[in-house]
């Protein structure tokens, strides 16, 4: 007799199997029992056996070992037989594979079966074995007379492996196990058998059909019949059966695959359909709502083909077809998708709906620079709850993709310019053009954004102090930093004055003096170049622009705390050769003829008043809100500028773009 290495069966099987994997296998073979004897009244229970003593949480005691008892046909010479035989072909034609009771010693120590079942003269017998451990499935074999009333079967799989772990929850155990047998409760060829799932000790069952009848707590929404059809034209039958399922707690909506009516894979239907992420609701005529989700299973001739050995998945390749194979896993899930949108069309639009609606408030409200993309952005393929840094991902996507097509079609046409005057070419300046206008939009929102964070700095803080100066120096140009290492986007210099975005060089409090008897450094200072001279020139003739900002609400100055005379002192120390230029190579050429403008911004307090009118002689402004003048001690032109105006010049100066652009 041919000898089996149990233990290293168990071993090599690599499937993604759980512990309820044997406890489904051996329901399946109960279904299949009564099936057989053709009985209306079929039953099984599942018994539940738990330590005699509470866990260390003092909670629910864990499940040590389980029962499986039905009153099918019980274990006939020819069920014993095809159990003792590996790779048994006895239940082919049923979706049998020879090898689902191995997971029954894959995760429990002891195996035994006990059953009452006809013999061949029509006398009931009961047989009783334990599944063996080493070389024989069948060991200590007893075969007696029984005084039995009619045949069933006991499958007891006792003391969980160390490792495993079962749910302890009654009710979870119970729709864990529904999930993987409920496509056999809508069979149309039988009456399914009723399921219970009972406490081995105390009275507490579970009647699994009566979540499909009394509870209601399953439906079964839809059935459809659907083929798909491979290269060859060769069509393939399938037929999808979608659930709404009124679980408590935050579950997915799913699309299971079966074979042999047996649940294979399990997969989240948002992966296709992202609406489906969050659960639906209901109303009843209460008004009280229930959650739920929706389930859809898949059977069919080509699954069951397919299936693996363990039937923990199938031979098809995960994604789309190959050479081998007509369809893949996803092929088939995309399709089942589909039909459950159809059955929830009208809850998937409204979530559609409310996606749309979200990504363009955000468009409308945060980057309107975007609408010229909304009408290209696939809606199916972004997920339902969303983030804003979703939809810029996504609109980020949508404009890359076209300035990469875009730039694509003009090479196309710079290099074949016979074909270029059919109005190709404006075409294809004009989604260039389309792009850039975007691209404005998102600079003139910024700027937007900018002017109102300006105009936060400004007002008092609760202590009634202004904000720092070094706060206001910051949002106009980042202090310590250079225009060498601070790009045009990343400062705010607009805010003074528009020419300053692409001056030759800017500092801002940033140590451009060598000579340990420099003043200190400037606010900011510019260093501006005429059109006519070459780019990088370090040449007298070469504006000087300093600024200083001194903070907002501040009232206490010191005849020292002068800003005009501050900034007339870097003056005279530039001019004296005390700073160099920012790579040390030479002195900053700053004579005498060098235009120099200074710009003092802060709050015109009664000392700045004093500062500008009496000790400068400068110039009031008509609105009131600043002075200039030119001072010939320091060879400068001179302006003190106001927080107020200086925010107000600004926003006077972007108005017209923010019109343009809704944005006011």
């Amino acid at each position: 007799m041919s000898r089996i290495n149990i233990q290293g069966t168990i071993d090599n099987i690599r499937s993604k199997s759980n512990i309820y994997t044997p406890i489904i296998e051996a329901i399946v073979n109960s279904i299949q029992s009564i099936v057989l004897k053709q009985i209306d009244n079929g039953k099984i229970e599942i018994v539940l056996h738990r330590e005699k003593t509470l866990d260390i949480e003092n909670t629910i005691p864990s499940v040590k070992s389980i029962e499986i008892r039905d009153n099918g046909t019980g274990f006939t010479q020819e069920n014993r037989d095809s159990f003792d035989t590996f790779y048994s072909e006895y239940k082919r034609s049923i979706g049998g594979k020879g090898f689902g009771r191995f997971m029954y010693v894959k995760y429990f120590n002891n195996v035994f079966i006990s059953s009452v079942f006809t013999d061949i003269d029509q006398s009931l017998k009961s047989r009783y074995f334990r599944f063996g451990r080493e070389y024989e499935i069948i060991v200590d074999e007893k075969i007696e007379p029984s005084t039995a009333v009619d045949t069933y079967s006991v499958v007891t799989l006792e003391n969980i492996k160390s490792g495993q772990y079962f749910d302890k929850q009654i009710e979870t155990i119970a729709r864990r196990i529904l999930d993987k047998i409920l496509i056999y409760f809508i069979n149309d060829t039988f009456t399914p058998p009723t399921i219970i799932l009972k406490e081995g000790e105390g009275n507490h069952s579970i009647v699994l059909n009566d979540f499909l009848t009394e509870i209601n707590e399953i439906k079964l929404w839809k059935s459809k019949d659907f083929t798909l059809e491979d290269d060859k034209l060769q069509k393939y039958e399938f037929v999808a059966k979608v659930f709404k399922i009124y679980y408590p707690g935050n579950q997915k909506s799913r699309v299971s695959l079966t074979g042999h009516n047996r649940e294979v894979t399990d997969t989240p239907l948002y992966k296709y359909i992202p609406e489906f992420e969050d659960e639906f609701f209901e109303e009843d005529e209460n008004k009280t709502k229930r959650n739920y989700i929706i389930k859809t299973y898949i059977l069919g001739e080509y699954l069951d083909s397919n299936v693996s050995l363990e039937r923990e998945t199938f031979d098809f390749p995960k994604e789309s077809k190959d050479m081998y194979f007509p369809f893949g896993q996803a092929d088939i899930e995309r399709k089942a998708s589909e039909i459950s949108k159809e059955a929830f069309g009208e809850d998937v639009q409204v979530r559609v709906q409310k996606k749309s609606e979200q990504i363009r408030n955000y468009v409308n409200e945060s980057a309107p620079w975007h609408k010229p993309y909304l009408n290209e952005l696939d809606m199916s393929t972004i997920p339902y709850n969303l983030k804003d840094e979703n939809i810029e991902l996504a609109l980020q996507e949508v404009k890359f993709r076209k300035e990469q097509k875009t730039r694509a079609e003009l090479k196309t046409l710079l290099e074949n310019p016979e074909v270029s005057h059919n109005g190709q070419m404006a075409e294809a300046i004009s989604k260039i053009s389309e792009i850039g206008k975007s691209d404005l939009a998102h600079y003139v929102f910024n700027r937007k954004i900018v002017l109102e964070a300006f105009r936060q700095l400004l007002k008092r803080k609760e202590d009634g102090k202004g904000e720092l100066e070094k706060d206001i120096h910051n949002l106009i140009f980042p202090m310590g930093k250079t225009s060498e290492n601070c790009d045009y986007q990343e400062h705010n210099l607009w805010l003074l004055d528009e020419r300053l975005i692409f001056s030759e060089f800017v500092a801002s409090d940033k140590k451009i003096s060598t000579k340990k008897d420099a003043l200190g450094e400037p606010d900011l200072v510019v260093f501006d170049k005429k059109q006519s001279f070459r780019s990088g020139d370090n040449n007298y003739s070469n504006p000087l622009i300093i600024f200083e900002f001194k903070r907002p609400k501040r009232e206490a100055y010191k005849t020292d705390d002068d800003p005009i005379m501050q900034i007339g002192k870097y003056v005279k120390d530039i001019r004296a050769g005390k700073y160099e230029m920012p790579e040390g190579l030479e002195k900053i050429k700053v004579n005498e003829s060098t235009p120099v403008y200074a710009y003092v911004v802060c709050d015109l307090t009664p000392k700045i008043r004093e500062f500008a009118e009496e000790l400068h002689s400068l110039t009031k402004s008509p609105d009131d809100e600043g002075y200039f003048g030119f001072l010939r001690g320091y060879n400068m032109y001179v302006e003190v500028i106001s927080f107020k105006k200086m925010m107000d010049d600004a926003t006077l100066r972007n108005k017209i773009f923010f019109k343009k652009l809704h944005l006011e």
